[in-house]
C-alpha cells in the first residue's frame, strides 16, 4: 500500500510508493502494453486514458484530512491516471497533425475535470516524462495525471510568491513577466502566437528550460477551452525544437494549474519543460548544491539557449 508521509524538517508531505518499483520496462521483444489490440487498448479510439496500473495514489484508499499536526503517515488517496496519446507507437508529439495534438488537449481537460471534483483531492498535476535518459519506462507517448490530497511544494511555493505580489501591487506575477518580456523585445521569446508565448525564461535553473504561458490571466485549461488547438500548436513547436536539437528528446512537461481547493485569483496557467540536456549530447546532472541546496546552477545562459532554440527550427 501507498502512503503519505509529512517530513518535519522541510513541511511537506511525500508519497511512499515502493509497488512502483515493480513495474515493467519495455524490451524490444515485448509488446507495448498501449498499442491497440492489447487487453487494456481494444476497441476504437484516437486517444486513450487509462487507471495507471502501477498507481502512486489510488481511490481505493478512503480519503482523509491531512494535518501534521495529528498524523504524520496514512493511504495515499488519491488517482493516477495514463493518457495513451495516439495508436501510433512511433507518433510523437512533434508528428502529430493539428486534429490529433487537439484530441489530445481536450482529453487533457476532460481527465482535469473529472479529477479536479474528487472529494479530498487538493491538486490534478498533468505532465509527461519523455524519452529513456529520464527513467521512462515505455516509449509510446502518453502523458500521466495524478490527483495528489495536498498541493506540492513547488506549487506551494509558486502560490506563495503569486500571492505576494497580488496583495502588494494587485497584478499577476506571470501577467507582469509577459508584459515584460514583450517591452524589452526579448531575445529569450521563442515563439508567439495570438493567444500564447514560448520562452526560455530569465530566470530558468536548467539549461534549455522552456515555458510556455498564455498571454490572457487564466488559472486552468478550463478557461483555455476555446485554445486548446493552439495551445497544442505551441507545445508541438517546443517539442520539435527539442527534437531537433539534442540527439535525444527526453524532457518533463509539467502543467501549472491552480489548486483544486480554496481561491486563487492570482494563479496564472502554464506549462513548464524541464530538458535533462546541458548541450546537444550532454546530460546535466544535479550536483550537490542543487540536490543538497536546492539552489541551481545553470550553465547557459537563457538569451544563448533561446536563440539556440529559435534557429535550430
Amino acid at each position: 500500500m501507498s502512503r503519505v508521509r509529512f517530513n518535519p524538517m522541510l513541511g511537506e508531505w511525500i508519497i511512499v510508493t515502493k509497488e512502483r518499483a515493480s513495474r515493467p520496462f519495455q524490451e524490444q521483444d515485448h509488446k507495448c502494453p498501449f498499442c491497440p489490440g492489447q487487453p487494456e487498448t481494444q476497441g476504437n479510439w484516437d486517444v486513450l486514458t487509462l487507471d495507471n496500473k502501477f498507481p502512486a495514489l489510488s481511490p481505493d484508499f478512503p480519503p482523509f484530512p491531512l494535518d501534521s499536526s495529528i498524523i504524520m503517515d496514512g493511504p495515499a488517496y488519491g488517482a493516477s491516471k495514463v493518457i495513451v496519446y495516439s495508436r501510433d507507437h512511433n507518433e510523437q508529439f512533434e508528428d502529430m497533425d493539428d486534429k490529433q495534438i487537439q484530441l489530445v488537449l481536450q482529453e487533457y481537460l476532460r481527465v482535469f475535470r473529472e479529477l479536479d471534483k474528487l472529494k479530498g483531492i487538493a491538486y490534478v498535476l498533468e505532465f509527461e516524462n519523455r524519452g529513456q535518459a529520464v527513467g521512462v519506462s515505455l516509449d509510446h507517448a502518453h502523458g500521466q495525471v495524478i490527483a495528489i490530497p495536498f498541493i506540492p511544494p513547488r506549487i506551494e511555493r509558486e502560490l506563495a510568491q503569486s500571492r505576494k505580489l497580488w496583495e502588494s501591487e494587485s497584478t499577476c506575477i506571470v501577467c507582469k513577466a509577459v508584459e515584460n518580456e514583450f517591452k524589452s523585445g526579448s531575445p529569450r521569446i521563442i515563439k508567439q502566437t495570438k493567444h500564447f508565448m514560448s520562452l526560455v525564461p530569465f530566470y530558468a535553473r536548467l539549461p534549455y528550460e522552456v515555458h510556455i504561458y498564455p498571454r490572457k490571466h487564466v488559472a486552468s485549461l478550463i478557461e483555455l477551452e476555446d485554445h486548446l488547438l493552439e495551445l497544442g500548436q505551441i507545445i508541438r513547436d517546443t517539442v520539435k525544437r527539442y527534437a531537433e536539437f539534442f540527439e535525444e528528446n527526453a524532457y518533463v512537461m509539467a502543467f501549472h494549474t491552480r489548486p483544486s481547493v480554496g481561491e486563487h485569483p492570482y494563479w496564472h496557467f502554464h506549462i513548464e519543460f524541464y530538458p535533462i540536456w546541458r548541450d546537444r549530447k550532454t546530460r546535466k546532472y544535479l550536483g550537490g548544491i542543487e540536490t543538497g541546496g536546492w539552489t541551481y546552477m545553470n550553465d547557459s545562459t537563457p538569451e544563448e539557449s533561446a536563440k539556440e532554440l529559435r534557429e535550430v527550427v
